[in-house]
C-alpha cells in the first residue's frame, strides 16, 4: 500500500492552514489581528522593503489565498510555490539576524514550513486533492516558467531592499 497521496495530504493542510492563517492576521481577520497598514509599516520599517504596501500585500496573497489553496490542494505547484518563495524571503529578512530559536523571532518554525511548501510544490497536491478530484494537471513548461518567475521576485525583492532601504546614519564624531 502507498501511502503518499495520504502523506501529501497531511502536509497540504499542516502547511496550508498554518500559512493561511498567518496571511489571514495580516488582514486582522484571526488572532489578535493586525492590519495590511501595519504590515506595510513593518516592512517600510523594520525589513526595509520599499514601497510596503506594495510587499505587504504580496505577502498576504500568498499566505492567506496561497495557503488556503495549497491546503485544499487546488492550482498544484503555484500556490506552493508561491508560499516557498514568500517564507524564503522573510526567513531571510527577518527571521536569520535573530538566530534559530522561535521563542527569539529567529528561523526554526519558518523553515520547516518553507521546506514543507517546497516539497508540495515539487511533487504535486497527490490523489486526495481538489487538483485529483477535478482531474486537473499543468504542464512541466508551466510549471517551470513558475518557478523561474518566483525566483524572480525572490530576487526582485531583496533588490529592491538594497536599493530603497533608509541608509543607517552617520555617526559625527
Amino acid at each position: 500500500m502507498n501511502n503518499t497521496d495520504l502523506a501529501l495530504l497531511v502536509l497540504r493542510v499542516a502547511v496550508g492552514v498554518v500559512i493561511a492563517m498567518h496571511g489571514l492576521l495580516k488582514l486582522g481577520w484571526v488572532g489578535k489581528g493586525g492590519s495590511p497598514a501595519a504590515t506595510a509599516g513593518w516592512f517600510d520599517k523594520y525589513l526595509g522593503f520599499r514601497p510596503g504596501v506594495f510587499w505587504a500585500w504580496v505577502s498576504i496573497f500568498a499566505e492567506a489565498l496561497g495557503g488556503a489553496l495549497v491546503a485544499i490542494g487546488l492550482f498544484g505547484p503555484f500556490p506552493a510555490a508561491a508560499v516557498a518563495a514568500d517564507l524564503v524571503v522573510v526567513t531571510i529578512a527577518a527571521h536569520v539576524p535573530k538566530g534559530f530559536w522561535a521563542h527569539e523571532g529567529g528561523w526554526e518554525f519558518p523553515v520547516p514550513v518553507a521546506a514543507g511548501a517546497f516539497a508540495i510544490a515539487l511533487i504535486g497536491n497527490g490523489r486526495y486533492s481538489l487538483d485529483g478530484a477535478l482531474g486537473l494537471t499543468y504542464p512541466d513548461v508551466l510549471v517551470g516558467l513558475w518557478w523561474l518567475v518566483m525566483a524572480a521576485g525572490v530576487v526582485l525583492v531583496f533588490i529592491s531592499r538594497a536599493m530603497f532601504a533608509p541608509k543607517p546614519a552617520a555617526k559625527s564624531a
